[in-house]
């Protein structure tokens, strides 16, 4: 009990309002993130002990194709959190209402269209040699394809309820439902086997479907109740609001698809120049080494909208300090990096039994990528909460221009497998690694001119 009361009084100290609703919400996003890591980490064994390495493999590689296109909502859900986040600091629910409004009518005319050319590709060419995907296996990985859009095309536009949460500073609550998704999904893999045995569309559905569907019972549930001023209708959505999410969203859309080519190929990558063996290596590398990014992740998204707030109320010694705070979190989080690539093996032998074998310079090369990524978003939270983005997406531009080139090097010129693969995203992290804290201390000291302005 008394432990009990000295996290309660922790997690209820009184401070600036900012700082106060920062802390709750890492208390108890740790909570739960911790809970939907524990459940990704059960059904990652499972869906390959159902599906097999190959058939795993074609999953995880048609979920990355589908996932890259569907993100080409040109930023509109990152200008959103962005601009709706302003609004609600001003007391502005009028504008608030009208950038919710613009925001879901303008990505659901853009997803539909997205998603209708998709659905052409997907069964008119044959997209499915590429992946060297077996004869007998291409009419169900078509029709999953067919779900997985159709799917992802609901998620895309329903989720824009998660940017008004972020934007409110209520991360705890996205992270609930992100849980949920899973919880339903792991329900649904046990279920399977009594169903059909070794099914990819049944297994991708039961995914692709809880994935959409979770997001679209949030949003008509809070926008009926909580946030029911904020509700999204046809007569609030605005050209001129248009233009001003877009103006922002276009830079984090750039931004956002030179991210994607450096971190959602590798799986493409492998599958193309390596072997389908090795997408379901690097997964499980991935998903493991990630967990050590656990309470960065959380602490960064939380201090996106708190870094708009106090921008936009001039409050350059709160985000001075926050950013002081984060970096020791980074340096705490290489430390576990090392020990967590050190008893690897020992892992990946309790996790996945005989099912799979990843090697360890494998966890290494993995470990060096995320820990480059915490890295480069540490400031760049700041860089998106102050909305002075052009020289970032300038310089994720250029690593993105870079990071194909560098993976296909390593690994048909160095033959390096899998690690040639990822370290292709390392050397492409590194300019933005570079520019990044520069522009941050420019800003924070109010001397950033020309391009550091913009």
């Amino acid at each position: 009990m008394k432990l009990f009361e000295k996290v309660k009084a922790l997690v209820g100290k009184e401070g600036k309002g900012r700082s106060a609703k920062a802390k709750k919400n890492i208390f108890f996003t740790i909570l739960i993130k911790g809970l939907g890591i524990l459940i990704g980490f059960l059904y990652f064994p499972l869906s390959l002990d159902y599906l097999g390495a190959v058939k795993f493999g074609i999953y995880l590689t048609l979920l990355s194709v589908i996932d890259w296109f569907l993100n080409f909502d040109i930023g509109i859900g990152l200008g959103l959190r962005n601009k709706f986040g302003e609004a609600v600091a001003k007391n502005d629910d009028e504008k608030a209402v009208a950038y919710v409004s613009t925001a879901y009518f303008a990505l659901a005319m853009i997803i539909v269209f997205v998603v209708a050319v998709l659905l052409i590709i997907n069964f008119a060419f044959p997209w499915t040699d590429w992946l060297s995907v077996e004869s007998s296996l291409v009419s169900e990985v078509k029709l999953l394809g067919a779900v997985i859009i159709v799917a992802f095309g609901i998620r895309f536009i329903a989720g824009n309820v998660y940017e008004i949460f972020y934007a409110l500073q209520k991360m705890a609550y996205v992270e609930y439902f992100t849980f949920l998704t899973k919880f339903s999904f792991l329900v649904l893999i046990l279920i399977l086997p009594y169903i059909q045995s070794d099914s990819l569309f049944l297994f991708g559905s039961a995914k692709a479907l809880t994935f959409a569907l979770v997001p679209l019972g949030v949003g008509i549930f809070y926008f009926r109740r909580k946030f029911l001023k904020y509700r999204p209708s046809f007569k609030h959505a605005k050209r001129e609001y248009f233009k001003d999410i877009f103006s922002l969203g276009t830079k984090f859309f750039v931004i956002k698809m030179a991210m994607l080519v450096i971190h959602q190929t590798n799986n493409i990558l492998i599958a193309s120049f390596v072997s389908l063996e090795g997408v379901p290596q690097y997964e499980a590398a991935f998903k493991y080494l990630s967990v050590f990014t656990m309470l960065f992740v959380i602490i960064t998204n939380q201090l996106w909208p708190s870094n708009i707030e106090a921008y936009a109320k001039g409050d350059f010694e709160w985000m001075r300090k926050s950013l002081k705070t984060v970096l020791k979190v980074w340096v705490g989080t290489l430390i576990i990096a090392i020990i967590m690539v050190i008893v690897s093996p020992y892992v990946y032998k309790l996790w996945l039994q005989d099912h799979l074998e990843v090697p360890i310079v494998v966890s290494v090369a993995v470990a060096i990528s995320v820990s480059l990524t915490t890295w480069v978003n540490i400031f760049n939270i700041v860089i998106n909460g102050t909305g002075k983005v052009k020289l970032q997406m300038y310089a994720w531009v250029f690593a993105a221009c870079i990071n194909i080139p560098a993976s296909i090097f390593f690994v048909k010129l160095l033959d390096l497998g899998v690690v040639g693969i990822v370290l292709g995203t390392i050397v492409s992290l590194i300019p933005v690694a570079i520019v990044s804290p520069v522009q941050v201390g420019k800003i924070l000291s109010k001397s950033d001119k020309g391009i550091w302005a913009r």
